[in-house]
């Protein structure tokens, strides 16, 4: 893009640069995403508070302008327009947020409540040795990057999320090294998965 183009797009409009959005002209959504990123963010930044979620709403709000710029009316204005998607992008978020914390209590109490009925039957019952160590062999076989992942996930209970940003690694790896060590997991136990 030369300096000419740029300057012309600095000096649009709002309702100029949507139009030229509704073209599919990426370089009006780039000069609205510079406008207004950052009172976007803040907006985002008072439901959520954490930076990776607030990255990904503002992503949003951005992918839903491209998507639908149909449905922006110039008589509004854009700024009104895209903090209402961002204020909804971000409790969307919130929501999912708190509607998986409330799954994982529930599931938790009711694993617990099945452990504690179940606990007088077992307490007459030796451990399974053979399969903590059985389990345990086959997680001591995976190179130690796949073993950190795969204790921090299942052991720790964090999520994948949470351990890229306790390792200070890309989600993208983490979800990878979780991948091929599920694999080889399952490669390792498949011959003895009968007997379990």
């Amino acid at each position: 893009m030369d300096t000419e183009t740029i300057l012309s797009n600095e000096s649009r409009s709002d309702a100029q640069l949507m139009e030229a959005v509704g073209r599919r002209e990426s370089d009006a959504i780039q000069q609205i995403y510079k406008r207004y990123e950052s009172p976007l963010r803040a907006v985002i930044q008072n439901v959520l508070h954490d930076d990776s979620e607030i990255d990904d709403a503002l992503n949003d709000v951005f992918l839903q302008l491209w998507d639908h710029a149909y449905r922006f009316n110039a008589a509004k204005g854009l700024h009104g327009f895209l903090v209402t998607m961002a204020r909804r992008r971000a409790l969307d978020r919130l929501r999912r947020r708190l509607a998986y914390r409330r799954a994982t209590d529930r599931f938790a109490t009711q694993l617990q409540g099945n452990y504690t009925s179940e606990a007088s039957a077992h307490d007459l019952q030796p451990p399974n040795s053979d399969l903590t160590d059985l389990l345990h062999g086959a997680i001591g076989n995976l190179p130690v990057l796949q073993q950190e992942v795969v204790n921090l996930t299942f052991f720790e209970g964090l999520s994948q999320r949470e351990i890229a940003a306790r390792k200070s690694i890309a989600l993208g790896t983490v979800k990878t090294r979780l991948q091929l060590a599920r694999k080889k997991l399952f490669n390792q136990l498949a011959p003895v998965q009968e007997m379990i």
